[in-house]
């Protein structure tokens, strides 16, 4: 196999590894509380009144609350590119930016920065300007 597509694959299967550990987190979160709604389903005529029920509930109401919050950190733990960035915005400028490669900085999506260069000299504006003084006339000009 070439190993284009070895990258390519093995890509695939973190990312496969990923969204199989994120679904398993989403229906973990979530059980608990599809469970207590089939529980209050199948006996609907009894109303359960309890302590241990009321926590059971909270628990479960807050477990499946949870499921969004869990996403980064699964991220975190699968993704080592999510961690590098993620850690890096922790340092909150404290720590020099990294350098950029020179690929980088030769891409489209870098901007860069020039100050505008006048190639041409500015325009010369002559006026002439006539005055008399003491009888003779003189020409001034002003750039």
């Amino acid at each position: 196999m070439a190993k284009g597509k070895r990258n390519s694959m093995e890509t695939r299967k973190r990312l496969a590894k990923i969204v199989l550990v994120f679904v398993g987190l989403f229906a973990l979160c979530w059980f608990p509380n599809h469970v207590l709604y089939m529980y209050r389903s199948f006996h609907y005529q009894q109303m359960d009144l309890s302590l241990t029920h009321l926590v059971i509930s909270l628990l479960a109401r807050v477990l499946s609350f949870s499921s969004s919050c869990v996403n980064p950190f699964a991220l975190y733990l699968l993704s080592d590119s999510f961690r590098r960035h993620f850690n890096s915005q922790l340092q909150c400028g404290r720590a020099p930016h990294p350098q950029r490669q020179a690929s980088y900085l030769q891409s489209t999506s870098h901007i860069r920065l020039t100050s505008i260069k006048k190639t041409t000299p500015a325009a010369v504006v002559t006026a002439a300007v006539h005055v008399t003084n003491g009888g003779g006339q003189r020409s001034e000009e002003a750039l």
